[in-house]
């Protein structure tokens, strides 16, 4: 009668280990899902960010060039020139996004291998 008993409390104890572990997975699948949420909002703002730096630079080349062709009065060498200091600023834009796109990747490899392992308060 006795052992049976203890076998009973022992397995009692057994559950409530498996229901333990069970629960704290439960927690760190839900801490992953709210760390790749964040993640994946910081992104979304670096692109976002990145996206208006170049809309802002192409509004202000556009407004460059349409001042110098206004201010211009024709002739071929100063098309030249405009052409010239065109290709000059596109080369710079396209060297800034590239700079940009390595500092966001940079930034993702970092949250992506940062991870807060401390679980949360009670």
């Amino acid at each position: 009668g006795g052992s049976s008993k203890r076998g009973s409390a022992h397995k009692m104890s057994g559950q409530e280990g498996i229901d333990r572990l069970l629960a704290a997975e439960s927690e760190a699948t839900e801490i992953v899902s709210k760390a790749r949420k964040e993640k994946t909002g910081r992104i979304k703002q670096a692109r976002d960010e990145a996206e208006a730096e170049i809309k802002k630079l192409r509004a202000d080349m556009d407004r460059d060039f349409k001042n110098a062709e206004f201010s211009g009065g024709g002739g071929g060498e100063k098309s030249a020139k405009l052409q010239a200091d065109t290709e000059t600023q596109l080369g710079e834009i396209r060297r800034l996004a590239e700079a940009n796109r390595v500092n966001v990747v940079r930034q993702i490899l970092s949250w992506i291998t940062t991870v807060d392992t401390t679980p949360p308060p009670k």
